[in-house]
């Protein structure tokens, strides 16, 4: 039996590497446009599975998909954009791939905490018009007298940890998952404790009813002064347009972005003037490596659960 694979365009515009890693395997996928009800439900009508990336899978859509569907495969790590609920009341399964990017996102975390902590978008204007006015960097403090709060404390944000561990600042962490002890963190079990001391404030968190806006202008406002916010996680969880305010005020000192709350922005998005803002085009997760390994992974997830029901890698996130 050779199972039927249907990639959705978008993010990915060709399935070559998922062909050549197929070969040889009881699978083959090709590419299809699925924006509609129409769409979903003509070019799967013979499908086994679903290979998506950012594009978003509703109940809507998902109530159209083929009736031999057995599985959405998520080329990637958050799982907000697909109805979680509609996949389980059709009896599809559900796999992402949490794994793939974990360093990749990790380092671009801590890229831009130094980047912010030394000042480099003001660093790079002065190389280009006033070399030695370096006194208009405004205040700089060294990274090891900071103290650094971790919003999340999963893969990643224990990865950002051990990333920022040799560079001395106080770690202080909260995720009410997690009770056992984190090397190097003082955990803290209330948001509003760690935002008081925090003068970086780092988010790893999925986006769910629970987390879309946990920071919001009043959790801003109980940010030291100076402080500067990271998040590459997702933009929903954060109130980007009171960001922009504290930015604007000069009460916070710096944003690095690598995701925004709509991607991509309305060009009249005031993020985007913001002063002191690093911001990236959700590319976090990008590497070679990890490009490869997630559209890889999204196969085998797939194929592994149309042949015996169960995967060996990444991880089952709905389970008929």
């Amino acid at each position: 039996m050779t199972y039927r694979l249907v990639a959705v365009r978008g993010v990915l515009t060709d399935v070559e590497v998922e062909r050549a890693h197929l070969a040889g395997r009881p699978a083959d996928i090709r590419l299809a446009t699925m924006q509609t009800a129409e769409q979903v439900a003509a070019e799967t009508a013979d499908a086994d599975g679903v290979v998506v990336t950012l594009e978003p899978l509703p109940r809507a859509l998902i109530e159209q998909l083929g009736p031999g569907v057995r599985i959405i495969s998520r080329a990637g790590i958050g799982l907000d954009a697909i109805d979680l609920e509609a996949a389980r009341s059709r009896g599809i399964a559900v796999f992402h791939t949490p794994d793939y990017a974990t360093e990749e996102v990790a380092t671009h975390a801590v890229a831009l905490i130094l980047a912010l902590n030394r000042r480099m978008l003001a660093a790079d204007t002065l190389a280009r018009s006033e070399w030695r006015a370096w006194t208009r960097l405004g205040r700089v403090r060294p990274l090891s007298k900071l103290t650094v709060g971790v919003v999340g404390l999963g893969r990643i944000g224990r990865a950002v940890i051990e990333r920022l561990r040799p560079f001395g600042p106080s770690i202080v962490g909260f995720d009410p998952y997690v009770n056992a002890d984190v090397a190097g963190v003082e955990l803290v079990d209330d948001l509003d404790a760690l935002l008081a001391r925090a003068d970086v404030l780092t988010l790893h968190l999925p986006l769910s009813d629970e987390t879309r806006r946990l920071i919001g202008r009043r959790e801003l406002d109980l940010l030291p002064p100076g402080a500067a916010v990271v998040n590459v996680s997702r933009g929903g969880v954060l109130d980007q347009d009171a960001l922009a305010e504290a930015l604007a005020s000069g009460r916070l000192a710096g944003a690095g972005l690598d995701v925004l709350a709509a991607e991509p922005p309305d060009p009249a998005d005031p993020i985007l003037a913001a002063p002191n803002t690093v911001l990236s085009p959700h590319v976090a997760w990008y590497s070679e490596a990890s490009n490869r390994r997630m559209r890889e992974q999204a196969v085998d997830g797939a194929l592994e659960y149309l042949e015996r029901g169960d995967v060996s890698v990444g991880r089952l996130a709905v389970r008929p």
